[in-house]
């Protein structure tokens, strides 16, 4: 069954938010080429500018998915603000591609995040998201999930820790806030509740945040948090499906400049993860109970000092850069990839300013007497550019069942990049 892949990455940022158009064009646009690696032969995704031909060649030929022409349709005509589902239904070139695309029948849409604008472009384009039902994501059962406030309620009725604070919705209530956290903790964060990537984080001293938060602040609910000594952060990942829940994995996670930069792949072992492990399979089957249905993938911290104690931090129901990765594992190397080591990152430095550029940078380079790029189908190892050059970085990821392998091949990456 064909999917056309839907990449409404702009909605998990709220488009009310006075940083919306800059996170949309420095963050949001640059991730639509990962998400072929998410195509399976016969899926189109369609995308709101040019994604680089020879690295659309690049992934076609890893996972087989034919001409590139018939695996991408770009829009060219943009809403403002910007939506993805908006600018689709408002062009009707656009709707008469997507629609002359399905005409065969048999498709489905897989967003990358479920909203009722994506159950508007399922009505109005007559393909189905065989997912949640639309009425759930209608009535906002998707957007609860994704909602950090609402998420640590729901974890505190599992009895599932998390990191203690308040909430404030208003100006006022924020400052006043900030300054009752203050009396005990001298490093607070904020995090506004419905915002991705750690793009709606600012943490700092009461007096810090409160010459902040006037031009930060625009509406909205916050969370009020004491700024953690963390140790490390886990990412656990499950998918949700008609009948049953299945528990995935635990990946360590890279934070960079404050946001997401990618994982180690799996989390060391231990009674930590452990709890981790149980955490998610309690969560994954009270929120498939509930009628949700996709990946649940939610992220964890542990204190210095506390290996044995994650506290639960936020739920990313919707794609995600662990779900994407680990989904191209087991199309390229079948079921047995969770025996693998992944490497993943983000934003790796380079002079190269295209695919083929990094390609010939590549080329000839081993690790263990194996080719370090995969380039084609039937590799048992090695790595993958996952993303093209973009502002001199890229982004790629190594597989191997040997640690070491795993290491090496990371190190060279980015010492020839």
């Amino acid at each position: 069954m064909p999917r056309l892949w839907v990449a409404n990455a702009e909605e998990a940022l709220p488009e009310d938010d006075i940083f919306y158009s800059k996170y949309f064009a420095t963050k949001t646009m640059r991730i639509f080429p990962r998400f072929l690696l998410c195509l399976k032969p016969g899926d189109c995704l369609v995308v709101p500018t040019t994604i680089q031909e020879d690295f659309a060649e690049y992934i076609s030929a890893l996972l087989k998915l034919g001409p590139v022409k018939n695996i991408t349709l770009r829009l060219d005509k943009l809403s403002k603000p910007y939506s993805m589902v908006d600018s689709i239904l408002a062009d009707h070139d656009a709707l008469a591609a997507i629609k002359a695309k399905v005409r065969g029948g048999g498709w489905t849409i897989e967003p990358f995040i479920e909203t009722p604008r994506i159950v508007r472009l399922a009505r109005e384009t007559g393909v189905p998201t065989d997912m949640t039902h639309p009425e759930l994501v209608w009535n906002g059962m998707i957007s609860v999930l994704n909602d950090k406030a609402s998420f640590k309620k729901l974890a505190a009725t599992l009895n599932i820790p998390t990191v203690p604070g308040c909430e404030a919705d208003s100006m006022p209530a924020l400052e006043k806030a900030i300054k009752l956290m203050a009396i005990a903790y001298p490093d607070i964060m904020l995090r506004k509740v419905k915002y991705a990537g750690g793009a709606g984080n600012a943490h700092g001293t009461a007096e810090d945040l409160l010459k902040l938060i006037p031009d930060w602040y625009n509406g909205g609910k916050i969370l009020i948090e004491p700024f953690l000594d963390i140790a490390s952060v886990a990412g656990s990942l499950a998918y949700l499906g008609a009948d049953v829940a299945k528990f995935i994995g635990i990946d360590k996670q890279v934070i960079k400049d404050g946001g997401w930069s990618g994982f180690d792949f799996p989390y060391p072992a231990g009674p930590g993860p452990g709890k981790i492990k149980d955490y998610t399979v309690k969560l994954a089957d009270a929120v498939q109970s509930s009628g949700a249905r996709g990946y649940l993938n939610v992220d964890w911290a542990f204190k210095a000092g506390s290996p044995d104690s994650p506290l639960a931090l936020e739920c990313n129901f919707r794609s995600n850069g662990f779900g994407y990765i680990t989904e191209f594992a087991e199309k390229y190397f079948g079921r047995n990839w969770d025996d693998m080591h992944i490497c993943c990152r983000e934003s790796v430095k380079t002079s190269a300013a295209d695919t083929a550029g990094l390609i010939k940078k590549f080329a000839g380079l081993r690790v263990k007497g194996k080719p370090l790029l995969m380039t084609g189908p039937g590799a048992s190892e090695g790595a993958v550019i996952t993303a093209p050059p973009f502002a001199k970085s890229f982004s790629a990821a190594v597989f191997s069942k040997d640690r070491d392998f795993t290491a090496q091949a990371l190190a060279l990456i980015e010492e020839a990049a």
